[in-house]
């Protein structure tokens, strides 16, 4: 009859239909009946958060809450250095980046003037050994004397 008793004041409780006076006989019931182990562990539970809670609530609180207003002007100042120190290391890491890809162009462009200066120099030498032909020529006064036109006679 108990058990019976328990079980319809568990199916209430469950459905949220049960009053306080039916809860606190179901406890009772719960501990006067052998099983229900999950239901006792359950209530068990409940009651000591309900102790720790307890407990807690009638420890005074000593700690200083700042006024409303002063917490917010900090904190709206807080905020705006916090975004300013963001925005200077952002601004800083992309300066950072340019100077590197400014460096790294001049080397290029170092790299390809040195390579031009290279084929200058080659063809300036080729250029000095076809000019020798030239400098053979230059002490010879007219062209007949290269050909020898005087030894020739007109027939």
């Amino acid at each position: 009859m108990m058990k019976d008793r328990l079980d319809q004041l568990l199916e209430k409780y469950w459905e949220g239909a049960s009053s306080l006076s039916e809860e606190e006989e179901m406890k009772a019931l719960l501990e006067q009946v052998p099983g229900y182990e999950q239901e006792k562990s359950f209530f068990l539970g409940v009651a000591e958060i309900k102790k720790i809670k307890s407990t807690l609530s009638s420890t005074p609180d000593f700690r200083e809450i700042p006024a409303p207003g002063k917490r917010g002007f900090i904190k709206g100042w807080m905020k705006i250095a916090a975004t300013v120190i963001l925005l200077a290391g952002f601004g800083f890491l992309i300066r950072q980046y340019q100077v590197q890809q400014e460096k790294e162009a001049q080397a290029q462009a170092y790299f390809e003037v040195m390579e031009a200066f290279s084929l200058i120099q080659q063809n300036l030498q080729k250029g000095e050994k076809e000019m020798e032909v030239m400098d053979d020529l230059k002490y010879l006064n007219a062209p007949h004397q290269m050909f020898n036109f005087n030894d020739l006679k007109y027939e």
